[in-house]
């Protein structure tokens, strides 16, 4: 009669380090995954990320019509949607400059990669600062248009107010000479729009004390309407309409100081939202964003500034200044936006 094979058991120890194995190669898989999800961009920048904008020369720089101060208004979240809704403060102060609703975000379409762009000049496959990262460590790799401003205009004054916190702790380097970072999370308790709207007045307040070559406002309460009930419900309208009545608070303000005069007034948003609500793919809404410019020098071309990339925004900000743009940079100034801007 032929003999059955014995059974093997395992003893303990070799079921323990299976065990181990096993915990091992499953938290390699997890952390390999989580690295990838946030702090991982894509490699290539599209050929439509690519900016068209104009570098300007030393006889732009010399043509140019230089302002006292700019004031950037930050929408996240809102795509092109100004073009859809009723923003009477928008068209005050917009309407006879430059709009483009129909601007480009980087690749991916999420928050950091577009406002670390238009901060620092360069693209997401450059500066590589995903929204984990903004969270969690200070840019020091590139400088932002603080920085660059504050070694152009000794003794200027500069000032940041930012619903969503890593703008100021993760994109914007420390130390910049002369700026003021405020957290509007820090200044009210309330939903979005009520820190939107504290965000909004403290730029009010600060008029009275300073006076800044730049002052970066970043409102979130559209992105978080975007997000909950998707890009055409009328949650999302009414957070750009109220969104509005805070572009209109700082505008009074400048007004009520008498600092229109030699300022120069951007509205940029970093990407839009799907209808079901969301962002970060390739839609054309996701990717759609967009730029306002106006001022009162007379330098604004009337209509659409053309082509127009997140990461353009730093030297639009740098030659309103009159500064010229670092060699690193690799945007440029939309070519329908200035009339003193003529390039090579």
């Amino acid at each position: 009669m032929e003999k059955q094979p014995r059974s093997r058991k395992l003893t303990k120890r070799q079921i323990a380090c299976i065990v181990i194995a096993a915990v091992l190669v499953a938290g390699a898989i997890i952390v390999t995954a989580l690295y990838f999800a946030l702090f991982f961009i894509p490699p290539t920048t599209p050929a439509e990320r690519v900016s068209q904008g104009i570098v300007p020369t030393a006889a732009d720089l010399a043509r140019a019509k230089v302002y006292d101060r700019v004031v950037i208004f930050g929408v996240d979240g809102a795509g092109g949607a100004f073009a859809d809704v009723d923003t009477p403060y928008f068209d005050e102060i917009f309407g006879e400059g430059s709009i483009n609703y129909d601007g480009m975000a980087q690749y991916p379409t999420i928050s950091a990669p577009n406002w670390a762009a238009m901060l620092l000049g360069v693209t997401a496959q450059t500066h590589k600062i995903t929204n984990a990262k903004a969270k969690l460590f200070a840019n020091d790799a590139y400088p932002s248009i603080f920085g660059l401003c504050a070694q152009a205009r000794t003794g200027a004054t500069f000032f940041s107010c930012c619903n969503w916190d890593p703008i100021n702790r993760g994109i914007i380097e420390d130390g910049v000479p002369g700026l003021t970072k405020v957290s509007g999370k820090s200044l009210v308790k309330g939903d979005s729009f009520a820190v939107d709207r504290a965000v909004a007045q403290a730029v009010v307040d600060r008029l009275s004390v300073a006076d800044d070559s730049i002052v970066l406002t970043h409102f979130d309460s559209v992105d978080h309407a975007g997000h909950h009930y998707g890009n055409r419900s009328e949650q999302y309208k009414t957070a750009i309409e109220r969104t509005d009545e805070c572009l209109g608070l700082v505008y009074e303000g400048y007004k009520a100081q008498n600092k229109l005069e030699g300022t120069l007034f951007i509205l940029v948003t970093d990407h839009g939202h799907t209808v079901k609500g969301g962002h970060g793919k390739e839609s054309g809404s996701e990717k759609q964003t967009t730029l306002a410019v106006a001022g009162s020098l007379g330098d604004i071309i009337k209509g659409s500034s053309g082509s127009y990339v997140t990461h353009d925004l730093a030297s639009i900000v740098l030659y309103a200044l009159g500064i010229p743009q670092p060699a690193h940079f690799e945007g440029g100034v939309p070519t329908n936006l200035f009339g003193t801007l003529q390039g090579e």
